[in-house]
Order: structure tokens, then sequence, then C-alpha cells
């Protein structure tokens, strides 16, 4: 503390005195309140206006005094040294805050921080998708059934849902990834769907790589090659802009809330997968493209019991990172320009 105080009157005295001229009594007596607010001032208040500070506060403080002083010269009440520095202090000090409540997103900022950034108090079940051209409440494609028990005062007690777990993928029939994620987003809808307790939502989209089919045809295609569609634990929406301002509203929404772990919104690369929880209708955790949809059985499996997501699969963070560098290069990649389509 005794540092900052000498490094505070080695900052204040020097400016402050330089802005005046040495040519009058009334000068001198300037000179002389200056030395008595940074000698008398820092010993009786600095301790008490300070103590409660941060380090960064303290320095944003002592540039907000020197500043001041130097611009504005001295207070008229420049006698009473401590209530003229309490008074600067406490305007510097709130200059402080609120450049810390206006600062960037930081290595600091907790992850509650960042979500809170980007939150939005919409669920799912506040959009509708299009399906066969009509646009149709989410929690009806999913054949969503919500059951309340009230108490006696007609309140709920108790709320319960019928579909616990949704995936939601963007999917392009031609991609190669397909080969491989299709199928077992099917033996995972047989495997959880049974009971109707979890469900499987794929959109295609013309951006990214332009997909020729109509949205009727494309249904048929995953229908008769893959026997997607068949259960009714799984469903294809119509053809749906996921990029740019014609961004579908549901994707925007599902993007913005459930972020790579880099905290990116945009879609990369076809067969992204979000994992919502279906009673709350929020996502939980987005995967990337060739994250194969058996590793997401775990965390399934947590949702249908009710349970917290447990830990990421060792290679979630890799395949994110691998799906940043075919982002730049990949055939499949959403680029601008390229065959990325504004609307």
């Amino acid at each position: 503390m005794n540092i900052f105080k000498a490094a505070v009157a080695y900052l204040l005295l020097p400016a402050c005195v330089s802005s005046f001229t040495i040519t009058s009594p009334s000068t001198v007596n300037n000179r002389n309140a200056v030395t008595v607010l940074s000698e008398r001032s820092i010993r009786s208040d600095a301790d008490k206006e300070y103590e409660t500070l941060s380090r960064r506060d303290i320095v944003t403080a002592a540039g907000g005094l020197v500043a001041g002083l130097c611009i504005n010269g001295l207070p008229a009440n420049a006698d009473d040294s401590s209530e003229s520095f309490a008074s600067l202090a406490a305007r510097a000090s709130q200059m402080s805050k609120v450049v810390e409540e206006g600062k960037d997103l930081s290595e600091e900022t907790t992850e509650k921080e960042k979500a809170a950034k980007y939150y939005d108090s919409r669920t799912v079940y506040d959009f509708t998708v299009p399906f066969e051209g009509e646009d149709i409440p989410f929690a009806e494609i999913i054949h969503q059934e919500r059951n309340e028990i009230k108490g006696e005062n007609g309140e709920v007690v108790k709320e319960s849902v019928k579909v616990k777990a949704i995936l939601v993928v963007n999917m392009k029939q031609d991609d190669p990834v397909a080969r491989k994620d299709i199928p077992e987003l099917i033996s995972l809808a047989a495997l959880y769907g049974r009971k109707g307790e979890f469900a499987v939502v794929m959109s295609p989209t013309d951006q990214g790589y332009f997909e020729a089919d109509t949205s009727q045809l494309i249904r048929l295609k995953l229908a008769s090659e893959y026997g997607y569609g068949i259960n009714p634990a799984t469903s294809t929406t119509d053809k749906v802009n996921i990029l740019g301002s014609g961004c579908h509203p549901f994707w925007r929404y599902i993007e913005g809330q459930g972020r790579t772990p880099s905290g990116l919104g945009r879609i990369e690369g076809n067969f992204e997968k979000f994992l919502v929880d279906g009673k709350t209708g929020r996502p939980l955790r987005r995967y990337p493209r060739n994250y194969m949809p058996f590793d997401i059985k775990n965390d399934i499996e947590s949702v249908l019991a009710g349970k917290a997501l447990p830990p990421a699969g060792a290679n979630w963070k890799e395949q994110w990172r691998q799906s940043s560098k075919d982002s730049e290069k990949d055939v499949y990649r959403f680029q601008k320009g390229l065959n990325y389509y504004d609307q």
C-alpha cells in the first residue's frame, strides 16, 4: 500500500503542478494546495478509499485523479483536501466500474457469465418447423405429451413429459457422413424411442452443399434407403435455411443456445447434432459433424434418467478442432461465396 501511495503522489504532483504558471502568490497557494492534497490526503484518506478497491481499480482511480486535476484544475475547495480527494476518488471508482461492466468476454469470465451473455428464455416449444408445406409446432412433430399433477389449490405439483430427450440434426442425404450417421440415428431411435421417450428430428437445407431433391423426395429416399421415418420417433422437416439473414427462427435459436466449445453459433458442416432436454426444451450439448451418434448414448441415457450430463467424451473436443479445420477446406463445408446462400 505504501508503494502505491508513493506512486500516486509521484503521478499526481508533477502533472498537476505543471498545469499552473508560477507568477503570483495565488499560484503559490495553488501549488501548496497541490502539495497538501497529494501528501496529506493520501495519508489520511487513501487507506479508507482504496482498501475496498482491487489493484486494477486503484490504477484506474489514480489515472482518473491525474486526468481530472490536470484538465479541470484544482476544485474550489482545494484547501479541504480530505473532501476533494474523496470526491475525486469516488468519481474515479465509479468510472472504473463502468469500464468493468462494459468489458468483453475474457479468460477470467466464468462459464455462467458466458452462458448469460447468450441466454434466451425461449425453448424449442416456442417455435414451429415446416413439415409437408405447413408450419407445425415443434412439440407436435416429436409427438410430445405433457402431463401435470395439480394440488388441492390448483397449483402444479408435478410435471412430466413423454419425450424426455431429443436429437436435432442438420442433414444432407448425399454427404458421405450420412451413410454412417443415419443408420446409427435409426438404431438410437429404436433403442430409446420404444416408449416414445426419445426423438430424432433432421432438417435438410440447400445451404452448405446444394440439395437437389425436394423435401418430399428427400423423405421418400430416406425411407426407402435407410428405413428412416418409419419409426414415429424419427422425422424430417422440410428444407430450411440454417444460416444468414434468412435463417429459420428455430435454427437461429438452437444454434445460438447450443454453441460449440469455442462459442461459435453458426453451423460449420452437415450432421452437427444438438441434444435437447425434452422437459425444459433447452439445448444441452452440441456435437460436431464426425462425432458418431453412438458416442452420444451416455448423454441420452442421462437425460432419460433425469440426471446431469456426464463429461463429454474424450474425442469430443478433438472432433470439434477437426471440424474447424474441415470448415476451411472440406467439400461439404458452409463457406460464404462458395456454397453458402444468404437467402
